[in-house]
């Protein structure tokens, strides 16, 4: 099996493509550059935003929670009101 050879329009072709210029090439990573920077900035906007809604949760949870632990010992202090009042009465 013998290897194929270019056909003479590809091997035209890719001679007559022109090719970047040092400058065009300096804009095109620049591009890139501040592309990937405004993901960068997007990824670190959304991160800190998830750590505050984490936080946010986190402070709304111990919240609620001493709220219920509140209202258990009232309703302790009640109830053992309650029964001292029918020990005593």
């Amino acid at each position: 099996m013998t290897a194929r050879r270019p056909s003479i329009r590809l091997i035209d072709a890719e001679l007559a493509r022109p090719t970047a210029t040092s400058h065009e090439t300096h804009i095109l990573n620049r591009s890139t550059e501040m592309q990937l920077m405004h993901e960068d900035l997007a990824r670190a906007h959304s991160q800190m935003r998830l750590e505050e809604a984490v936080r946010r949760e986190r402070a709304h949870r111990l919240v609620v929670a001493h709220r219920v632990a509140r209202r258990a010992e009232q309703a302790s202090m009640r109830a053992r009101r309650l029964l001292a009042s029918v020990v005593v009465g």
